[in-house]
């Protein structure tokens, strides 16, 4: 497969609820399918279907053979995708900010503005978290919006303790997070700006 098809492919993986459930439930520790089935209460074919699929297109990777076939999630695979979605994002809005503010997240290593244990954890926990108080099932990319727009919302406090315990890049952080988080709403909040403006 080619490497922008199987690209392709993947995002559309990773848009679908389903198989995003199964990505969190293995980095979480649950990695094998019968544990996955029941954690996420489906069939056991169900999941050793998605597993092959996630397996196919290199998202995760049998680690071990004991009774069960265990998984790790290809976290190289899962952050290119992150820090590309990034990156698609910061060149399709960045006419709505600064020149200095784009120039400076495009000048940035973007592994030091979000780093790689800063989003794994936030995954992580996200799962946990999700588990316990339920909600809306969400596609890999609703997780990133919904990952900066919960920065944005941090109190100064929190926010300084999260940037300091992964070695964030504070203000670049905050400006790609404020980025972000306009992303979320840009379209609707323009569509009512013209219904204001009528």
């Amino acid at each position: 497969m080619e490497d922008k098809q199987k690209l392709d492919k993947i995002l559309s993986v990773l848009e679908r609820p389903a198989y995003v459930e199964v990505l969190l439930c293995i980095a979480s520790g649950k990695n094998y399918a019968t544990a996955i089935a029941k954690t996420l209460g489906k069939k056991q074919p169900t999941v050793t279907e998605q597993l092959k699929e996630l397996e196919n297109l290199e998202l995760i990777k049998p680690v071990k053979r004991e009774k069960s076939k265990n998984y790790d999630l290809n976290w190289n695979l899962m952050l290119d995708v992150f820090y590309g979605i990034l990156n698609e994002l910061v060149e399709l809005r960045k006419e709505f900010f600064s020149k200095k503010e784009i120039q400076k997240i495009k000048r940035a290593d973007l592994k030091k503005v979000v780093p790689p244990e800063l989003f794994k954890a936030f995954l992580k926990e996200y799962f946990e978290t999700f588990n316990d108080l339920g909600g809306k099932r969400k596609g890999f990319d609703e997780i990133i919006f919904s990952f900066f727009n919960a920065l944005e919302n941090l109190e100064n406090k929190e926010w300084k303790k999260l940037v300091e315990k992964f070695k964030a890049d504070e203000d670049t952080l905050s400006i790609l997070s404020n980025l972000i988080s306009f992303e979320i709403s840009a379209v609707e909040q323009v569509a009512l700006m013209s219904l204001i403006e009528e």
